[in-house]
């Protein structure tokens, strides 16, 4: 991991609400804008307006008073305002943050922003956890957790490999880590990291591990790899950290319940939840924003009259509601989870991944394949899946996950775990023990035959996730697709063809993760499938290696 490229993931540039005997967010004026929590097709300062319908689906939840009390939830990012009038009172003031501006270990009562540029934490911590009835601004997806914050990507600090790998501990339930690396170069994960964070998942919260939230980025579109004016499609696979089957990777989703514009692709997707667009076309988030009018997002340099306190709702420039990005979705997924802590705090991480996924709501896009929206690939080529369906009964989709966040479906079967929980079986990794190595088997150029590789797994796992690493040899790498097809059928397009890896040679140690097999048996032959997809360039697939993650029964 290269940690000079780590960097926030913002793009950050009206209906009543309805539940007005809801104590969370009753008395909160800005709380009719929040789209995401109930859609009544609210237009938020946007010249389109939402479609009625797309939201958390959380009322029910709420109307329990499930809130997310007594769960902590860290916001690893750039520094939060812990004195903004929607923030303080989730705001402990316990020796539990970190300030990377200290010495180590860092810790710290708080931690403000210290650059001028620091504003990126408050409006992801708005998000999952503002305060909700306080008459003040909106409400947190969870508003009555507690908040945490370490500021190792403030503009202030010198990321360090320490700080990278601090940021990561403490005694909270969920880190919400709206960051990652630009995804037009493949990247591993660095080594020291995934140990640790191994470690964490294993033994924090009395054993039943961290819950790692982790936005899937915003490039969809990016700078092709070696070009500073052409955009080519990116891929979360593409940044390493992703790559872990320990993080929930959440893709962000816009009001009309579309996979957002810039929201990052990939099979490493585990659910997908609101992240707006950018607010003048259609809405994007509305959330806190450092306090007064010379500072954040909103201050009276702003163009629009809500951002520049010109507005009588807004005249402290205390609010924005311009934030948007796969940093808005992750924060919406952890306020999500910690009203599932509160309704069940013994589930566990691998739990807490299993309700999601069995919950989720699939929209949009029916079954069949996606083009490629530049380039025509081989004839009968599948460049994308739609919805597939596995051979355990999961659907699943690279730009949605396993679908979107339905929290009072969440919540339910939290809460049916207490006394029903299902045996996941006992966590097992199979460490790479599967592999063809030594092959020497030339891929056909621009053409959807391809090259295969198979490997009969004797190992008998329920497959939680499935991580691949493949060399070759290839002049550009960027012309290929890497697939995989189970025992049972299922394909899961890890890597799509004529991606943003332009003119980077070989496929060495990069590791990229599917969970698309969820549930599936591991038994059988698994087979790898190397498609070029451009003309006047040949590669040779020389290694082929799967590590399983799943459970053993």
């Amino acid at each position: 991991m290269n940690l000079a490229v780590i960097s926030l993931i913002c793009s950050c540039s009206v209906s009543k609400f309805e539940s007005a005997s809801l104590s969370s967010g009753a008395n909160d004026p800005l709380i009719k804008y929040a789209w995401h929590i109930q859609n009544t097709g609210q237009k938020v300062f946007a010249e389109d307006a939402a479609v009625t319908g797309n939201d958390l689906n959380l009322i029910t939840a709420w109307t329990q008073k499930v809130y997310g009390r007594n769960v902590w939830i860290q916001i690893s990012d750039d520094g939060l305002d812990d004195t903004h009038e929607d923030l303080n009172a989730n705001f402990p003031y316990l020796n539990s943050s970190k300030n990377y501006a200290l010495a180590s270990p860092f810790t710290a009562i708080k931690s403000p922003p210290i650059a001028s540029t620091d504003n990126h934490g408050t409006g992801v911590a708005g998000l999952a956890a503002a305060v909700g009835g306080n008459k003040f601004g909106s409400s947190g997806v969870a508003p009555k957790a507690h908040l945490t914050i370490a500021n190792f990507l403030s503009d202030s600090i010198t990321i360090s490999t320490a700080k990278y790998l601090d940021q990561a501990t403490g005694d909270f339930d969920i880190s919400n880590m709206s960051w990652g690396t630009t995804q037009n170069s493949p990247a591993d994960v660095d080594t020291s990291y995934l140990a640790q964070v191994k470690s964490l998942i294993a033994t924090k919260r009395s054993g039943k591990g961290t819950i790692f939230v982790k936005s899937s980025g915003n490039d969809y579109a990016v700078l092709c790899n070696g070009t500073t004016s052409s955009y080519c499609l990116g891929n979360s696979n593409f940044d390493g950290d992703n790559t872990m089957p320990y993080f929930i990777v959440v893709g962000a989703l816009s009001a009309s319940g579309d996979s957002s514009s810039y929201s990052s692709p990939g099979s490493n997707l585990w659910i997908s939840t609101f992240g707006g667009e950018y607010g003048y076309d259609s809405p994007a988030m509305i959330t806190t924003d450092r306090t007064g009018c010379t500072v954040g997002y909103a201050k009276s340099s702003a163009t629009e009259s809500f951002e520049k306190g010109a507005s009588a709702e807004n005249t402290n420039c205390n609010y924005t509601s311009t934030f948007n990005g796969t940093s808005s979705a992750a924060p919406v997924a952890s306020g999500s989870i910690a009203l599932m802590l509160e309704a069940n705090p013994n589930l566990n991480w691998r739990q807490v991944k299993y309700i999601l996924a069995k919950t989720a709501t699939v929209s949009n896009y029916s079954t069949g394949s996606i083009t490629h929206p530049q380039y025509t690939m081989p004839t009968s080529y599948v460049w994308e899946q739609k919805w597939i369906t596995n051979a355990a009964g999961y659907k699943f989709q690279n730009w949605f996950g396993f679908g979107r966040i339905n929290v009072d479906a969440a919540v339910a079967m939290a809460k049916d775990f207490i006394t029903n929980p299902v045996d996941l079986g006992t966590y097992t990794e199979t460490n790479w023990a599967d592999a063809n190595t030594g092959l020497s088997s030339a891929i056909p150029d621009f053409s959807a035959t391809g090259v295969t590789s198979t490997i009969n797994v004797s190992t008998n796992l329920t497959v939680e996730a499935v991580q691949i690493r493949v060399q070759a040899t290839h002049a550009d790498i960027s012309e290929l697709a890497l697939e995989l097809t189970s025992p049972s059928g299922t394909k899961s397009i890890l890597i799509n063809a004529r991606n943003s890896l332009t003119g980077i040679a070989n496929f060495t140690t990069e590791t990229f993760l599917t969970n698309a097999f969820y549930q599936e048996s591991t038994v059988g032959n698994w087979t790898l499938k190397v498609v070029d997809a451009k003309a006047s360039t040949t590669g040779t697939l020389t290694s082929f290696s799967i590590n399983f993650v799943g459970g053993a029964h």
